[in-house]
């Protein structure tokens, strides 16, 4: 990779660093600045960005490579990078209203400020050192049907029933009323939760409130949903937040409606974190640093 996020005086302090240590580059002695007569040399200014920020950028640079290494090695099926992608394109559906690849550049390149040339170089730059690390974190972890069970039995009052709903809240009901007669004409209800519903979270996810159990709901949204059948719509609910109205969209309480989710808990419970990943790919690494004042960079000697 070319880049990572890294602090405006890293990169400043980076770009520096390389120039000036280049031996095609000035003398040493040449002057980067002139204080009431008095120079300030070269070899006086990198020496001072060495001491103040060498340690970290140095750490970091080593650090990209390292991952870069890794990404050359590690093979990331594309079906993944395409899941990625297509979370990143929802996302900026609900959030942003933004409804193709273009319009996501531009807003990678103007709103976010990254200096990506094409979703290509997003995947690249961004996407897959996650995925990368993602990976090594679980590599080698197995989780057995036995394993999923023992969770779901030693856990079982976390999976009671539990549906997944949709809804737009909006503060009187005559308006809920009106939307209802819109989506019964046809009109798309995640459309109108994205335009309509005053709470902001939900809806800009076209309504959605993903799965919940029992006692996480007001009482008068809780009986309704709870009373639904899925694909179902309530009328208005009133609650303390205005007017609701419901959509269940999936149900679940038995074992194997759990099976993926307890799946992913228990690989989260046994996976590395991101810092042991890099730790043990610094370790494998063929790192020498040369500069004595950087010899403890990572806790360890330099090579001999």
């Amino acid at each position: 990779m070319k880049k990572r996020l890294i602090t405006a005086i890293g990169v400043a302090c980076m770009i520096t660093l390389a120039a000036c240590n280049n031996e095609d580059t000035a003398a040493d002695d040449t002057a980067v600045a002139i204080v009431d007569g008095t120079e300030i040399t070269e070899a006086e200014f990198v020496d001072e960005l060495k001491t103040k920020h060498g340690d970290a950028i140095l750490q970091e640079m080593i650090r990209d490579h390292v991952l870069d290494q890794a990404i050359e090695t590690v093979e990331i099926p594309e079906e993944e990078i395409e899941e990625e992608l297509d979370m990143l394109r929802n996302e900026f559906r609900t959030a942003y209203n933004i409804e193709d690849d273009e319009g996501i550049l531009d807003a990678l390149q103007n709103q976010f400020n990254l200096e990506v040339e094409s979703l290509d170089d997003f995947v690249t730059e961004y996407l897959l050192p996650p995925l990368v690390l993602q990976k090594l974190a679980t590599e080698g972890i197995e989780i057995t049907e036995e394993d999923i069970r023992s969770y779901y039995e030693e856990n079982e009052e976390q999976f009671s029933e539990q549906v997944r709903a949709s809804h737009i809240l909006v503060e009187d009901e005559e308006t809920a009323n009106d939307l209802i007669e819109r989506i019964e004409a046809g009109e798309d209800f995640a459309d109108l939760a994205r335009e309509y519903s005053t709470d902001p979270g939900s809806g800009a996810r076209g309504g959605d409130l993903d799965f919940f159990g029992r006692g996480q709901m007001v009482e008068p949204f809780e009986d309704a949903a709870f009373s639904l059948e899925i694909g179902e719509m309530s009328e208005p609910v009133e609650s303390d937040f205005g007017f609701h109205i419901i959509k269940v969209t999936d149900q679940r309480d038995e074992f194997e409606d759990f099976i993926e989710e307890i799946e992913q808990v228990l690989i989260q419970q046994q996976s590395k974190s991101q810092d042991e990943v890099m730790a043990e790919l610094i370790e494998n690494a063929n790192v020498d640093i040369k500069d004595p004042r950087f010899s403890n960079l990572f806790g360890t000697e330099p090579a001999e």
